[in-house]
């Protein structure tokens, strides 16, 4: 089985990306699985098939034949992987730093690759998407564990990235009536640039493992890019009957967590959802702007006042863009 890690910051479009790519066969869409153990176990969160993730008869028989080989107690799981949070990110540039909090986690890593190993055999599928998006969190992955992972950096313009932080929205993960976080403009811009330029320094010395991926590259050529990231991976993927031009038709999955979009059923455009372009207040454009410039400007991004699509550059050349360069993985 191989892993596709889908890392970068929240709100750029993964639980999207996630659903296209586990609507073909062999792949299989896990969401946001960092946070499995607080949200869907401990809360009696729901998979996107609309069972608790406990009941859902995907994930249950997975936890069960990872209970059975590795017994695990859920709130013990979600105490060890807050040993390891993403305020840590800034002193990971310390590797003994690092490798101590990694050894912190005790069990949680073996616990977790089994897991990842048991849905996909549960399953029968070749790879397994994580969208956790957190860097630190693949670290978790890379590092103790001997998963096969390939890491998608995935990036937005940071006013849209903002903007939706800003939108107050329903939390329909939950049995109860809980509304998504959001965030200001500083904080939204803290996790952007640190999640932004974390997920490249951890990644940058594995190039043939690391992509990096614009969201509005994404919905300008979906099919073109979802067989990129193949080509990357190094997997078949088939999504005959599930992708016309931007119009697609998830087929029934098993997404723990992610944005409430993996609830959506039936036939969805995929479009760049430019809303902060009219609903935004300039102000508050400009600020993101400004304060994401040095590493959004790194990706292409024209934060200009206005700038448009057409403006956007390609990545720096030392980036290798899905949506530029191709080829496979290489062997671990």
């Amino acid at each position: 089985m191989k892993v596709l890690y889908i890392g970068g910051t929240g709100r750029t479009g993964s639980t999207l990306l996630d659903r296209l790519l586990g609507s073909a066969p062999g792949w299989l869409s896990g969401g946001e699985l960092a946070f499995l153990w607080r949200f869907g176990l401990t809360r009696s969160g729901l998979c996107s098939c609309g069972a608790p993730v406990a009941d859902c008869p995907v994930w249950s028989e997975a936890l069960a034949a990872t209970n059975a080989e590795v017994p695990f107690d859920a709130e013990r799981m979600v105490r060890l992987r807050r040993r390891f949070r993403s305020e840590h990110m800034p002193l990971m540039a310390s590797r003994r730093f690092t490798e101590r909090r990694l050894d912190s986690l005790e069990e949680f890593p073996a616990v977790v690759e089994r897991l990842y190993r048991a849905v996909c055999d549960v399953t029968g599928s070749r790879v397994l998407i994580d969208s956790s998006k957190e860097p630190h969190y693949s670290s978790i992955l890379r590092r103790r564990t001997g998963l096969d992972i390939y890491f998608l950096h995935l990036v937005r313009d940071p006013r849209a990235v903002g903007y939706s932080w800003t939108r107050k929205r329903a939390e329909t993960g939950f049995a109860g009536s809980e509304d998504m976080a959001r965030r200001g403009v500083l904080k939204s811009s803290l996790y952007y640039n640190v999640s932004n330029v974390g997920a490249e320094r951890l990644w940058r010395d594995e190039p043939d493992r690391y992509r990096i991926l614009r969201y509005e590259d994404f919905v300008a050529d979906p099919g073109g890019v979802a067989a990129r990231i193949a080509d990357f991976v190094g997997e078949e993927l088939d999504l005959g009957g599930v992708l016309a031009g931007d119009t697609f038709m998830p087929r029934a999955a098993h997404v723990t967590w992610g944005n409430p979009n993996r609830f959506d059923v039936g036939e969805t455009t995929i479009s760049r959802d430019d809303a902060w372009r009219g609903k935004q207040a300039r102000w508050r454009s400009a600020v993101l702007g400004a304060i994401n410039a040095p590493t959004a400007s790194r990706y292409g991004y024209p934060l200009r006042a206005g700038g448009s699509l057409r403006d956007m550059k390609h990545p720096e050349r030392d980036i290798r863009s899905v949506a530029g360069v191709t080829g496979g993985g290489g062997s671990r």
